[in-house]
């Protein structure tokens, strides 16, 4: 089991490598779209040649201005030209001159860029959505909250989800079973964020029990806590859903099967067979399918994020992610977190299934 988890986590850094050069080029192959702003798009450029992706020259031949001025000037891809004015040391006369950066290959950007991520953890500067910000720091305050709002909607939601799928699957065919699976159907259907938004018009605009809002970080009290209702209920109907038609399904197979007969057979009341061998053997596939449901609840957080204007890592990547306001950085560092998670994911589903059935064992030999 040791030497199959280290060869899988082995295997996730270089699909996480893969991944993200693979994005970084794609990336640094687009149209560059730094801060508006002079004064910020000044201190961008400086900090992007400091991190080795570009590099920066100063241009004072007055016939090269001109053409800068003129705009005929031959025009660099991804290239930026900024027009300054100093004063000359000798004839004390003020004077133009332009500060001309121009992107290095994009394998030398590579090679920058791991090495700074590799030496100093330095994943580059957001250029729109906090200009001159370190992408980490911007993470650094964002992936908390998206990780507790996702872990509350988790915890709230296994409970529900086990107890009616149970409760459906022993009244196989009955009234309760029909109603439970209705409800099924109804929430398995609904994307989360339609859940998220009928949630807030009702209990938000129109009864006013509940925060429309995601509160502000200094705000205390019980806002803090009321303020997470609504988007838990909205990311845990589906899941509910999901996790209730997948008990049902598991524990009736199992109910019907020859073994759980042999238990009544033996001496075994109802419940005791129900306790002692079905839920066991009807947990085999559910507690994998627990811990891959955690990446859908990341990825139904991104727009409920927005909707709610919940600070997280899901309304930042779509703020970066707006037509011409791409902030490519910020969409990296953020892509990394998505992907460790989902890689994850997988090996702690895989090892599951040795943990809750004995009799499996990953990576044996024959």
């Amino acid at each position: 089991m040791l030497r199959y988890t280290l060869i899988r986590i082995v295997w996730i850094f270089i699909m996480m490598a893969s991944i993200l050069s693979m994005n970084f080029i794609i990336l640094k192959s687009a149209p560059v779209y730094p801060p508006t702003e002079t004064d910020e798009r000044s201190q961008w450029y400086a900090r992007q040649v400091s991190d080795g992706f570009f590099t920066e020259r100063v241009e004072r031949d007055p016939a090269v201005i001109r053409q800068l001025d003129e705009g005929t000037y031959p025009r660099m891809r991804n290239g930026e030209y900024l027009r300054e004015t100093f004063r000359d040391p000798i004839t004390n006369e003020r004077r133009t001159q332009y500060r001309i950066f121009e992107p290095v290959p994009i394998g030398q950007q590579y090679f920058a860029w791991v090495t700074n991520i590799a030496t100093e953890w330095n994943w580059g500067t957001s250029s729109r959505v906090q200009p001159n910000r370190p992408v980490f720091d911007i993470l650094a305050e964002r992936i908390p909250v998206t990780v507790r709002l996702n872990i509350t909607a988790l915890f709230f939601y296994i409970p529900i989800g086990f107890a009616l799928g149970i409760w459906a699957a022993l009244r196989k065919d009955k009234l309760t079973d029909n109603v439970i699976s209705i409800g099924v159907m109804i929430f398995i259907s609904i994307p989360s964020f339609v859940v998220m938004l009928l949630l807030v018009l009702t209990f938000g605009y129109q009864l006013g029990w509940l925060p429309r809002r995601f509160p502000p970080a200094h705000a205390t009290g019980a806002v803090r806590f009321t303020s997470m209702v609504l988007p838990v209920l909205g990311l845990s109907f589906n899941s509910i859903a999901g996790l209730t038609r997948l008990t049902r399904a598991e524990l009736t197979e199992v109910l019907t099967s020859e073994f759980l007969l042999l238990a009544r057979t033996k001496g075994l009341n109802y419940r005791q067979s129900v306790i002692r061998h079905a839920m066991r053997n009807s947990m085999v596939p559910l507690i994998p399918s627990i811990i891959a449901s955690f990446v859908g609840l990341l990825s139904g957080s991104v727009i409920i994020e927005r909707i709610y204007s919940i600070p997280g890592t899901g309304r930042v990547f779509i703020d970066a992610m707006e037509r011409n306001n791409y902030d490519y950085d910020l969409i990296l560092g953020i892509t990394a977190f998505y992907t460790v998670i989902g890689l994850f994911a997988v090996l702690l589903v895989d090892l599951s299934y040795g943990v809750v059935d004995p009799r499996i064992r990953m990576g044996a030999r024959k």
